[in-house]
């Protein structure tokens, strides 16, 4: 796990909505989380009971190809899964609720790579 100073990670600057303060936090993520490709997975990701890791199914493929160029799919998954489960322990929200802040979370990730969701959908 890298971890870098709290200031440097955050590299991109604005308190609206922006896609390179997005991809700021997914990194930021990435950093903290370790991923594990190595197993059979129902809706093809999940979590650790810790939280530490994010598993994700090992038959899914590790990328996509979008406009040319290829986009790594772990980002997004490990975000909505770290998400989901931060709102679910932190929160106590209700699992339906979590996931779909979740889920939006992963879709704005998504978009703010150029993907579109529509492609990206399994």
């Amino acid at each position: 796990m890298l971890l870098m100073r709290l200031e440097d990670e955050a590299r991109h600057k604005s308190e609206d909505v922006d896609n390179a303060v997005l991809a700021d936090v997914v990194l930021a993520l990435q950093r903290r989380i370790e991923v594990n490709h190595d197993f059979d997975i129902p809706y093809l990701a999940g979590y650790s009971e810790d939280g530490r890791t994010v598993y994700i199914d090992r038959h899914l493929p590790r990328s996509m190809a979008s406009q040319g160029r290829a986009v790594r799919l772990a980002p997004f998954l490990l975000t909505h899964e770290v998400v989901e489960k931060s709102l679910l322990d932190k929160l106590r929200l209700h699992y339906l609720h979590a996931h779909q802040i979740a889920l939006r979370t992963e879709r704005d990730a998504v978009r703010a790579a150029g993907v579109s969701w529509q492609a990206y959908q399994p």
